[in-house]
């Protein structure tokens, strides 16, 4: 048997009893536990509610109660289990204590409750088991009162990357960097996150290095020039990037070689290379910025995005993809449109006002909009 622990549990989020899913939910607001037996036990298929005390101690010893008492009643029947394979019971309330492993059924919905300002922590706790790819994930916010008919999860998706990538390195595209508190699990746990998002839901980073996720996908060799120096342009702030682009145009000035020697300075060289090798050192300042210091993140990425090379078998669909999910304002303009056939006139001057301000809302007024609409950031095509 397996147990979710929630914080709250309110009448909509009420479970239809499944006799192939033996399920204990524990409510510690409500101070109760709904108990669902089935034929394991011996007897038919009963579900009852027992008051439990707030502190965590007694209410183990309730649950254990109980596991002796499953178990007697086995044994009373003729079947033989041992109390502890009757229920698995998790103290964390925001960690599912579900196991895709004894689910049996990909069908079956994994669910887990995440704490939306602890969204980074709690669902890289959810994806640290690497099975859970091969399941139904259904989400719920702590708190929050909603039925994951997949708005739910885009929103935890979406917030989740928009926290992450805050901490992050770069400006309209950013890469993860090296962190004293991931190792090899928490970063292939973020790597099921992209590729569960894109596949489940369409949900994508956009903001995540193309040069990098080129990379992992299909390999750092698969990374030409063009991606290259256009993905470090977007990594670099607005008065660098146009420094770094009248380099490659040969048309720096003088304001322009001090903000060039700054970066080079932070990308560990102390002096300007010769106009004439320029470029060259630029490319590679570009490629150690990119792809040789996340290194170690790409390789842990990318034991995960080979899910996806079906659905990006090569360059040009990964590019492709990052174009499409991109928010502009006249693609959420066609998600506009009325229940009416026919508006008033007041309804009418509203409704072109609204067309008006999407139109011409920039990328990331766009986004903003759309994750107001849709629970997701970025276009879902």
């Amino acid at each position: 048997m397996q147990c979710i622990c929630y914080d709250t549990f309110e009448e909509a989020d009420t479970v239809v009893w499944d006799p192939d899913d033996s399920l204990v939910i524990i409510d510690q607001d409500e101070a109760a536990v709904t108990i669902g037996s089935t034929e394991m036990y011996g007897g038919t298929e009963q579900a009852s509610q027992l008051l439990l005390p707030s502190d965590n101690e007694l209410a183990s010893q309730v649950v254990q109660s109980l596991q002796e008492e499953g178990a007697q009643t086995a044994q009373d029947s003729g079947t033989h289990r041992l109390p502890q394979d009757l229920f698995s019971f998790s103290s964390s309330p925001l960690s599912p204590s579900t196991s895709p492993n004894n689910l049996g059924d990909p069908r079956t919905p994994w669910r887990a409750a995440i704490c939306r300002i602890k969204v980074v922590d709690d669902l890289l706790s959810v994806f640290m088991d690497c099975s859970i790819m091969e399941f139904n994930l259904k989400i719920k916010f702590v708190n929050e009162n909603a039925i994951d008919d997949a708005g739910v999860s885009r929103e935890a998706y979406s917030a989740f990357w928009e926290q992450f990538l805050e901490q992050c390195e770069g400006e309209t595209e950013r890469v993860p960097r090296l962190r004293p508190d991931f190792c090899e699990a928490e970063w292939q746990a973020v790597g099921r996150i992209w590729v569960k998002g894109l596949l489940d839901h369409g949900v994508m980073p956009v903001r995540l290095s193309k040069a990098f996720v080129l990379a992992c996908i299909h390999g750092i060799d698969s990374v030409d020039r063009d991606i290259l120096i256009s993905s470090f342009l977007n990594y670099l702030p607005p008065i660098e990037r146009s420094a770094v682009e009248k380099g490659l145009q040969g048309t720096m000035e003088e304001s322009d070689e001090e903000d060039l020697l700054d970066i080079f300075t932070r990308m560990g060289s102390h002096c300007l290379p010769p106009k004439n090798i320029l470029q060259p050192s630029i490319e590679t300042m570009a490629h150690k910025a990119l792809l040789q210091e996340p290194k170690y993140i790409l390789d842990c990425f990318a034991t995960i995005l080979h899910l996806v090379h079906y659905k990006l078998p090569d360059k040009e669909s990964v590019l492709s993809l990052y174009d499409s999910k991109k928010a502009t304002g006249k693609r959420v303009l066609q998600l506009l449109e009325t229940t009416k056939m026919v508006l008033s006139q007041g309804e009418q001057a509203t409704f072109n006002y609204l067309q008006r301000y999407v139109k011409n809302a920039d990328q990331t007024k766009a986004e903003k909009i759309l994750r107001f609409w849709t629970g997701s950031s970025c276009h879902l095509c």
